[in-house]
């Protein structure tokens, strides 16, 4: 699969590697997938490409921050995929990773921000160099089925790699075979399966190393045999390896740390994708920054007690301004999509386009401002500060106090409290609400406001309990109910209070004012609608 922009195209890569001899040959693959019993695609026919030279530049921190990441950024010169490549690890329920290219600049270029901002969440404001010169001779075989169609390719690389900044290089030789566009899912697994007999049976073993930066770098166990006889060759650093540092003891399985610190992972790991959507200017990204923020929170403050306390405190600090600050791009994202859809609900000629267009244009500026201010701390060293500290959390030893609890009883303690802080909340904001005159409750919003974020926080534990316990899901849906319906009040009082504002100022410049309080009653009556959802959805708490 793969998408574009201007400049910038994506797609899916799907591949394998092989560990080979020098001396090895390609196998014929012509006839892989027949009588193997499964719906694998038969290779039919096979297309043979001119050796190629390749030469490739890989970029990384001094410590090979990406490399840890299992992420490549590289420069390419060479062959028909010239260009700035980013490899990124795959999506969770995903097995390809997702790669993306830029075009070729000066030669002296430094990294696009298109690609250097995908892995800003991980590089944090550090510096990247070149750390890796690959050239590498490539001998392309096309695999093709009985129409033509390109099952895949198998590349056959004599790669020689230089270190720039130790002068180390290293030679060896490697098979990748890579699924085609288009041949993905169960049908792209049983024909690697199938080209992987047949190589196997020709000599190749899986390959030892995750990448090719990596084996290059001697960052994998398989460099360290380059003179083994295994048809690789070349020297490691001469120093000595570094002591490892002492292992963090693992967490008990099924104990409350295990359970908190594998959720808390879970969530960093979405905030480094969100980072990127947010940089990118994705559809609802900032909607996903601040949900994972505030899920991360509820985390660590209904389990409080289980992570290390002081990281565990910074974390929510932190994560409480991100939300804050993402919250009010968002919140003018949720407006700018109410006008139009009040708009187009309102009898034909009732709202003038000159309305609709004030109100976008105003709504517009706004977001700019937000987004923009977003767009800075997501740049600033207190993200970096923040990423650190989860970073952290998820590491450092689980010394609370109820780190060694069995996760089970935990858990059903800390869901029953939330449960009756819930019911509290809501049965404040109906009692503010019973002691209002106006249907709207503009009146009760506070206590109603309350009710929401207790809702919102009963759902986000539950469902974070969830995978562990295999429960809770009747139970989230209906606090989903709660927020839902207190959100839409919020939000409808407060397109309420966006329309009246520009409603004066087009009212002062002599427009008719006629469309906007159309608006205004929409949305008025959205809040009593919402209103009558939260006494029903209260009642099902």
């Amino acid at each position: 699969m793969s998408t574009a922009s201007p400049r910038r195209t994506e797609q899916t890569e799907i591949e394998r590697k092989y560990d080979v001899h020098e001396s090895a040959e390609v196998p014929d693959l012509a006839g892989v997938g027949e009588g193997t019993g499964t719906d694998a695609p038969v290779v039919v026919g096979l297309g043979h490409d001119d050796p190629v030279e390749l030469a490739a530049t890989y970029w990384d921190t001094v410590d090979h921050t990406l490399l840890g990441a299992r992420t490549t950024l590289r420069r390419r010169e060479g062959g028909g995929d010239a260009g700035w490549h980013l490899k990124l690890p795959p999506s969770a329920g995903t097995s390809g990773r997702r790669e993306v290219h830029w075009p070729l600049g000066d030669p002296d270029e430094p990294v696009p921000d298109a690609l250097r901002r995908l892995v800003e969440a991980r590089l944090r404001g550090r510096p990247v160099h070149p750390v890796l010169r690959l050239e590498t001779t490539r001998r392309v075989t096309r695999l093709l089925d009985g129409s033509g169609r390109r099952l895949a390719e198998l590349a056959d690389d004599v790669v020689r790699a230089s270190n720039p900044d130790t002068g180390v290089l290293r030679t060896w030789r490697e098979w990748e075979v890579e699924l085609a566009p288009g041949v993905d899912g169960d049908e792209g697994e049983r024909l690697l399966d199938a080209v992987a007999e047949r190589l196997e049976s020709a000599g190749a073993s899986v390959s030892s190393s995750k990448s090719k930066l990596a084996r290059g770098l001697g960052s994998e166990s398989a460099v360290s045999r380059a003179d083994s006889g295994d048809g690789t060759s070349g020297a490691d650093v001469s120093t000595a390896p570094a002591a490892p540092a002492p292992a963090v003891p693992a967490p008990k399985k099924k104990s409350a740390a295990a359970f908190v610190a594998s959720a808390a992972a879970g969530l960093r790991d979405e905030l480094l994708v969100v980072d990127a959507a947010v940089r990118d200017d994705e559809p609802d990204a900032v909607h996903r920054l601040r949900t994972t923020m505030r899920r991360l929170r509820v985390l660590l403050t209904v389990w409080d007690g289980v992570l290390d306390a002081e990281l565990a405190a910074t974390v929510v600090a932190g994560a409480a301004h991100v939300g804050h600050v993402s919250g009010a791009a968002r919140d003018v994202e949720v407006a700018r999509g109410r006008v139009s859809t009040r708009a187009s609900s309102a009898p034909a000629g009732f709202v003038a386009a000159q309305a609709t267009g004030r109100l976008d244009a105003r709504l517009g500026e706004r977001r700019g401002e937000a987004v923009g201010d977003v767009r800075r701390l997501l740049d600033s060293g207190a993200w970096f500060d923040l990423l650190d500290a989860v970073d952290a959390l998820v590491a450092a030893p689980a010394t609370g106090e109820h780190a060694a609890d069995p996760a089970d009883e935990l858990s059903a303690a800390r869901l029953r409290a939330e449960r009756k802080r819930t019911k509290r909340a809501v049965r404040a904001g109906l009692t503010a609400l019973d002691a209002t005159d106006g249907e709207s409750g503009a009146e009760a919003a506070p206590a109603l406001h309350a009710g929401r974020k207790a809702a919102r926080r009963l759902r986000y534990a539950l469902e974070a309990d969830r995978p562990r316990s295999g429960s809770g899901r009747g139970r989230a849906r209906r606090a989903e109910a709660v927020q839902d319906a207190l959100g839409e009040h919020r939000d409808a009082l407060a397109a309420v209070r966006t329309v009246r504002e520009v409603a004066a100022f087009a009212h002062r410049s002599g427009e008719d004012s006629f469309g906007y309080g159309v608006l205004a009653i929409l949305e008025v009556r959205q809040a009593e609608d919402a209103l009558r959802r939260f006494r029903r959805a209260a009642r099902r708490l």
